[in-house]
C-alpha cells in the first residue's frame, strides 16, 4: 500500500491509517513487548505499578482543541497521589511554550522541561547546521526563526525549493499533494536531506484525522529519492529528551501512555519503559484493537479505555 489514498481525496481512515503503519514498520524501530497485555478501567488503577506517567497529547490529553473527558481531572489526581507525569508529543507545528500555554487553559500547569515535543529533538540537530536554508512544511506562524535563520517558508513557489539545501516536514495543516510534488520534483533533481519533525502519519481531530509529516515523509521514502530522518516517537531521540527529566527513576517505573502502537506504544517499548494503550479516544477508536496488536507484534503491557 502506497500513500498515494491517504495524500488524496478525503480525510484517511482509522482502517487505511493502522495499515500504512502497518506497511512502514520495517523503517522503525524495534522493541520486545509482553506476551499478553494487562487490561484496566484508568490510569489511577496504576499507580501501584508507576512513578511516572509520560503521557502523548493527541488522543490521550485532547482531541483536536477539545479535551478528552476526564482527562485533566485524572492528571490531577496522579499528581495528587505523588506521580510524575510528563507529556511527550509529536505535535511539532509550534515551540512548547505554545503547548503549556494551552494546557494553562485547561487547568493543567506543567514545569518548564516537562512538555517535550519531537520539535525539542529535531531543535538539537539543527542547530548545528545553522548555516543551511532549510525549506520547511509549516504553517506561517510556527516561528521557524528559532530553528533555522534562513527559513524558507515552502508554498507553490518551485523555485522556492531549488535554492535550499535541505528540507523540515514540521507541520503539514496546510501542505498539499501539489506542494508535495514540487517537493518530489526538486529531490529528483537534486537529493538533499529532509528532516522530519513528526513522524505520525495521522493525528485524531474532533471532525477525523488529519494528515501528519510522516504521511509525506513516507511517501518521499518510497519514492527513493532520499531517506528522511525522523525526530519523534517512536525514535529514541525524543525519547532521550525526556529522560534527561526522569533521570533516578527505574525505567520499569516508567509509563508511555498514548493511543497509537507504531509510536507511542513501540517507541516506549524501545526505550526500555512499560506501555499503556488507550482506545476509546484516538487512532484506535471502533478499531478491533486486539486484531491491530496481532498484525502488528505490538502490544502494550497495559490497555485502557480511557485516560
Amino acid at each position: 500500500m502506497s500513500d498515494s489514498s491517504l495524500i488524496n481525496g478525503d480525510a484517511p481512515s482509522a482502517s487505511l491509517a493502522v495499515t500504512r503503519y502497518e506497511n512502514i514498520q520495517p523503517r522503525l524501530p524495534q522493541a520486545r513487548f509482553p506476551d499478553v497485555s494487562i487490561h484496566r478501567a484508568h490510569l489511577e488503577d496504576l499507580c501501584d505499578e508507576f512513578d511516572c506517567f509520560v503521557l502523548d497529547g493527541f488522543g490521550v490529553l485532547n482531541i483536536g482543541a477539545d479535551t478528552v473527558p476526564g482527562a485533566v481531572d485524572r492528571v490531577l489526581a496522579l499528581r495528587a497521589q505523588g506521580m510524575q507525569v510528563r507529556v511527550l508529543t509529536n505535535g511539532a507545528s509550534f515551540p512548547v511554550s505554545v503547548t503549556r500555554a494551552k494546557y494553562h487553559r485547561w487547568g493543567l500547569d506543567f514545569e518548564p522541561g516537562h512538555v517535550i515535543s519531537s520539535r525539542d529533538a529535531l531543535a538539537r540537530e539543527m542547530a548545528a547546521h545553522a548555516d543551511k536554508v532549510w525549506g520547511f512544511a509549516a504553517l506561517p506562524e510556527s516561528e521557524l526563526q528559532g530553528l533555522a535563520p534562513q527559513a524558507v517558508l515552502l508554498q507553490d513557489n518551485a523555485a522556492d525549493y531549488e535554492r535550499c539545501d535541505g528540507f523540515v516536514l514540521l507541520g503539514t495543516g496546510n501542505w498539499t499533494a501539489a506542494r508535495q510534488q514540487l517537493l518530489k520534483v526538486s529531490l529528483a533533481a537534486r537529493p538533499r536531506p529532509v528532516l522530519v519533525g513528526n513522524p505520525d502519519l495521522v493525528a485524531p481531530q474532533a471532525g477525523g484525522l488529519s494528515r501528519e509529516p510522516g504521511l509525506y515523509a513516507h511517501d518521499i521514502a518510497d519514492s527513493r529519492l532520499v531517506m528522511p530522518t525522523f525526530f519523534g516517537k517512536p525514535f529514541d531521540n525524543a525519547f532521550s529528551v525526556v529522560r534527561e527529566t526522569v533521570q533516578g527513576i527505574d525505567p520499569q517505573r516508567i509509563a508511555m501512555v498514548g493511543d497509537t502502537l507504531h509510536t507511542d506504544i513501540l517507541g516506549g517499548a524501545q526505550a526500555g519503559w512499560r506501555t499503556v494503550l488507550v482506545t476509546d479516544h484516538g487512532l484506535l477508536k471502533g478499531l478491533d484493537v486486539e486484531q491491530a496488536i496481532q498484525r502488528s507484534g505490538i502490544r502494550p503491557d497495559f490497555i485502557i479505555p480511557t485516560t
